[in-house]
């Protein structure tokens, strides 16, 4: 379990690197990309926690609890003047299945939080992945390959 957890936490982190030069100017896609880091942290901090790396259990509802506020931006992330930098055309080609897919992070995240809050670790853990699945989801489909 300890392993796959490690996985969905460098999966995560992965796809966040710098944005190209020529995209930085575009304030949505800075944008964009400052809510995406933020969320891929807050997978990062929860995976040390559930994998005991720091000793912080009482953080990880906290935790949680950012991370479901931020991911229910993520539907309004994608307005047509945001073109660019990692997203492929396909998310603006696809607002309905997109919508979907966000509503689906909020959910995930939203369970992630009822487990935290009860603190049972296996529960949580298992809250974990499925949140982090959403998100991978739609980087397979929405987003180019990192290199």
């Amino acid at each position: 379990m300890l392993i796959r957890l490690t996985a969905v936490c460098v999966a995560l982190a992965l796809p966040f690197g710098a944005i190209a030069h020529e995209n930085q100017k575009n304030p949505e896609i800075r944008y964009r990309h400052a809510i995406m880091e933020t969320l891929s942290n807050q997978f990062v901090a929860m995976g040390l926690i559930l994998q005991a790396k720091v000793d912080r259990p009482d953080e990880m509802a906290v935790n949680a609890r950012a991370l479901a506020e931020n991911v229910r931006l993520i539907a309004g992330l994608f307005p047509d003047n945001s073109k660019g930098a990692k997203a492929l055309p396909l998310i603006w080609d696809e607002p309905e299945k997109v919508a979907q897919a966000a509503q689906r992070a909020v959910d995930a995240a939203d369970a992630l939080v009822a487990a935290a809050t009860d603190g049972n670790r296996q529960a949580i853990a298992r809250a974990f992945k499925a949140a982090g699945d959403s998100c991978k989801g739609c980087h397979e489909r929405y987003k180019e390959a990192d290199d």
